[in-house]
């Protein structure tokens, strides 16, 4: 083979090769092509699984409440929802605003730390209104234990205007905005810990 056949055999390797590159052939099934990256697809399976943020509203009834689901060996209920994660037992007692605070950073729930007080925003997603007037309540099957609607629960959220006072809302009898407001950083109210983002400083 002379010099400018061997010149052109190669040129035309050359091309083969590049349009190999920028034109990959699609796979299909039964095809002797490569299958598919395992390093994408299962990139795309935890896409798919990444639960929705404040962007859906999941219907509950007596029967099914495909909205809460129970997490951490039942300690803990995520809300399919917004993403974040609820204590599913409340704790009865009730504390001050700064003792709040420490208590849900300082106890951990299903073995994990990291949990805060909620914001009033967090806090308020849970409330359902069955009527125009009546008070705030959690959706109906919810798995939810110890709900108290005797006494406000507080959020990490300062009162407008009132350093020393903080949101808190109640769930049960009364006019639903009687039951969302501004208490006294140093009254008593319950705590509910939350784990997720925290959007608020603690003032």
């Amino acid at each position: 083979m002379c010099r400018k056949e061997l010149f052109f055999v190669g040129a035309a390797i050359v091309m083969v090769m590049a349009m190999a590159m920028f034109f990959p052939v699609t796979v299909t099934a039964g095809s002797l092509g490569p299958p598919s990256p395992p390093i994408l697809n299962e990139g795309l399976n935890k896409l798919d699984n990444i639960p929705p943020a404040w962007s859906q509203t999941l219907q509950c009834d007596l029967t099914a409440c495909p909205r809460f689901e129970l997490v951490m060996g039942e300690a803990a209920v995520l809300d399919h929802e917004t993403g974040l994660v609820w204590q599913r037992t409340v704790n009865l007692s009730s504390w001050p605003w700064a003792d709040a605070i420490n208590k849900c950073v300082t106890q951990p729930t299903g073995d994990r730390w990291g949990w805060h007080l909620p914001t009033i925003e967090q806090l308020e997603s849970l409330m359902v209104h069955r009527t125009p007037g009546v008070a705030p309540k959690l959706p109906e099957g919810h798995p939810f234990i110890n709900v108290s609607i005797d006494v406000g629960y507080w959020t990490a959220t300062t009162y407008t205007g009132i350093p020393s006072s903080a949101w808190t809302l109640s769930f049960g009898e009364g006019p639903p905005m009687s039951r969302i407001v501004g208490a006294d950083k140093g009254e008593y109210r319950h705590m509910w810990c939350v784990r997720g983002e925290q959007t608020v400083n603690h003032d």
